[in-house]
């Protein structure tokens, strides 16, 4: 299938729609917490731990959601598919693998050897 602007526009919308639903749910999850409430201090000791581990995931969800409204923006300002750090054009595999890829190959593999 041939590389379509509007295809990627759609998948993007699709995958915000999903974020923004998992997003809904953690928040309404994180507001059923009962810590301290339990009768055995394991009881409590579980339920922090549940809690740390579903504000990781919300803030995992909040930073791709915050990565696809990024590419959606660049979508309608033309500059979607061009690398933030150099300005060349992005592969378009990789833009069909990661739509939401901020930056080309060789940036993206210099700022993960950098970290």
């Amino acid at each position: 299938m041939p590389f379509s602007y509007d295809r990627m526009r759609s998948d993007l919308l699709d995958e915000q729609a999903k974020l923004r639903e998992q997003l809904n749910r953690l928040e309404a999850n994180a507001h059923q917490e009962n810590i301290g409430y339990g009768n055995h201090m394991a009881d409590d000791a579980t339920e922090a731990f549940d809690q740390t581990v579903d504000v990781a995931l919300q803030r995992k969800v909040e930073q791709s959601l915050e990565r696809v409204n990024r590419a959606l923006a660049k979508l309608d300002n033309g500059t979607y598919g061009l690398c933030e750090e150099c300005g060349a054009r992005i592969d378009r595999a990789r833009l069909e693998a990661l739509p939401q890829a901020r930056y080309c190959l060789d940036c993206q593999s210099q700022k993960e050897y950098r970290a």
